[in-house]
């Protein structure tokens, strides 16, 4: 609908009035006989008034339109605060139902804050009992050296790591995630990180590739070490000969992640983030949960580093990580 169209259509009511008045004098001068030249004049002068009335009431309705579209760009509970005052009936009406739609969004929102926070609070509580259990574990296992108990060192570092995930994920969903940013050395997070998974490298003899110097790049060093620890755990799980490489570029201060696994064929590649997706590899997987990766992903985006991937199907996947150079991506 072109713009005159619409502005024809917004004032139909006092445009047909007008024509309306109009119609009915030049009836009333005809029935009676008088000249119809004596409504020609009044229409006229009518017109030029009605014209101006419109200009008036259009250009109000643009600024008062301006007003709202600026107010239509806040978020929701601000949106009562800035409303213009109503100027007629249906303006106060509107005005009513939108605040009792903010009054009940505000409830859900309180009502899911208070639940996250619980929800939040239960796990942390859950993670800190259950985390005694798995570290007596882990010393009685490490006190027989035997293959029986390496493999269920092996288990117990896998069960820790999904705890960890659990917790990573709530606290990625939470408002307060809290994130410090500052100078952290990438060689001593890969390294904490493979020594995580000493054992799993043994049991599959897999060789691991450190290119890796001294360098330090901006994050935040907890989360961060989520996003490698999740990368890595991914190259174990599907890789069952060959070696696992991480390199690492301070020029462009780009981390690789490369592994000789089962790779990912090209039709999952582009939804390997999305929450839940498996894809066919996945699936292949009885512990693939479909979070791994999309924690990978959340992460990265709010910590501005830049996540791609290659992968070829049955050949290996790379995983390049790009780091901030400076805080002002953090702005």
């Amino acid at each position: 609908m072109s713009r005159f169209s619409r502005w024809i259509l917004n004032h139909r009511f006092g445009i047909l009035t007008y024509l309306g008045v109009m119609i009915i004098f030049g009836v009333i001068f005809y029935l009676y006989g008088l000249p119809l030249k004596a409504v020609i004049y009044p229409a006229v002068f009518s017109l030029a008034y009605v014209i101006v009335l419109l200009i008036i009431e259009s250009a109000r309705k643009r600024a008062r339109h301006k007003k709202l579209a600026d107010v239509a760009k806040l978020p929701a509970v601000s949106v009562a605060e800035q409303l213009p005052v109503p100027v007629s009936r249906m303006e106060e009406d509107y005005t009513i139902i939108i605040n009792n739609v903010i009054n009940e969004l505000s409830e859900v929102i309180t009502s899911y804050e208070k639940k996250m926070r619980d929800t939040t609070d239960y796990y942390s509580t859950w993670v800190h009992q259950i985390k005694t259990p798995i570290a007596s574990m882990r010393l009685n296992l490490q006190a027989m050296d035997s293959d029986d108990s390496r493999n269920l060192l092996r288990n117990l570092q896998a069960i820790e790591g999904y705890v960890d995930m659990v917790m990573s994920y709530l606290r990625l969903q939470s408002e307060h995630t809290d994130y410090v940013i500052r100078k952290e050395n990438i060689k001593e997070l890969v390294a904490a990180t493979v020594k995580k998974f000493r054992l799993d490298f043994i049991e599959k003899k897999l060789s691991f590739k450190m290119e890796v110097e001294d360098a330090y790049v901006l994050t935040d060093k907890k989360w961060a070490l989520i996003v490698i620890e999740q990368i890595l755990s991914n190259s174990l799980k599907y890789t069952q000969e060959g070696y696992i490489r991480v390199a690492f570029k301070e020029d462009d201060s780009l981390l690789v992640i490369e592994d000789t696994g089962i790779g990912i064929d090209a039709t999952n590649l582009p939804r390997i983030f999305e929450r839940g997706y498996t894809g066919f590899n996945g699936r292949g997987e009885a512990h693939s949960s479909g979070i791994g990766l999309y924690l990978v992903k959340s992460i990265c985006d709010n910590l501005k580093i830049n996540i791609r991937v290659e992968s070829q199907e049955n050949v290996g996947t790379k995983m390049y990580l790009t780091f901030p150079r400076n805080l002002a991506f953090y702005e």
